[in-house]
C-alpha cells in the first residue's frame, strides 16, 4: 500500500486556514448569541454615551438695538441696555445663563468683570444663579459701575461675563463659560 502524503499547495493551505477560522468564529458567535439572547454592542466611552453633566453658557440678551432701547444701528447691543428712557449710554448689562447640559446644574455664580480700557480700572460684580434644569435659562442684569466708561470720542466700557468662574460646578465642557464685549459710552 502506498502511503505517500499529499502536500497541499500554499494557496490551498491558506484557503483551508481561512475556512477553519470562519467556521470557528461562526460557531463561537452562535454560542455567544444563544447564551446572551441579545446582541452585545461594542463599549462606547461614557463621555460620548451620555450627557450626564450640566454645561453653563452665557448668551447675549438683546438681538436688536430697539430691544435694548437704543437707536437702530447702535453698536454692540447684545448685552448693553437699560437707558431708563433717558438716552445716553447703557446703565446695565443683561445676559442669559443657559444650562446646555442634559442634567440640572446646582446653584452657581456668574462673575462680571468691568474694565475701563484707558485707566485699566477693574470692578468685579458676582451674581448668584439659582439651579437650572437641563436646557433652561435665566436672565440676569448687572449695573455698570461708575468710572467704567473711558473718556474720549471712542468711549466704551469693556466687560467679561464668566459662568462658574471658580469652577465649582463639574461641567461637560469647562472651556465655554466666558463672553467678552463692551458697551459704547458718551463722547466727552
Amino acid at each position: 500500500m502506498n502511503t505517500t502524503a499529499i502536500q497541499p499547495t500554499a494557496w490551498q493551505a491558506r484557503r483551508l486556514l481561512l475556512v477553519l477560522c470562519i467556521a470557528a468564529a461562526t460557531s463561537h458567535g452562535a454560542r455567544a448569541q444563544s447564551a446572551a439572547q441579545s446582541p452585545v454592542f461594542p463599549a462606547v466611552p461614557a463621555a460620548l454615551a451620555s450627557n450626564d453633566k450640566p454645561d453653563l453658557f452665557i448668551y447675549r440678551h438683546y438681538g436688536t438695538p430697539e430691544e435694548a432701547g437704543s437707536p437702530r444701528g447702535f453698536p454692540h447691543v447684545e448685552f448693553c441696555g437699560g437707558h431708563d428712557g433717558q438716552g445716553g449710554p447703557a446703565r446695565r448689562v443683561y445676559f442669559e445663563v443657559f444650562n446646555r447640559g442634559g442634567v440640572a446644574s446646582p446653584a452657581s455664580q456668574v462673575r462680571v468683570q468691568f474694565t475701563n480700557p484707558k485707566t485699566q480700572q477693574v470692578r468685579v460684580v458676582d451674581v448668584a444663579v439659582a439651579p437650572l434644569a437641563p436646557h433652561a435659562n435665566l436672565v440676569k442684569r448687572v449695573a455698570i459701575p461708575p468710572g467704567c466708561y473711558s473718556a474720549g470720542s471712542n468711549a466704551q466700557c469693556n466687560f467679561t461675563i464668566t459662568a462658574d468662574p471658580d469652577q465649582q460646578v463639574a461641567e461637560r465642557f469647562e472651556n465655554n463659560n466666558a463672553q467678552r464685549s463692551y458697551c459704547v459710552g458718551p463722547s466727552f
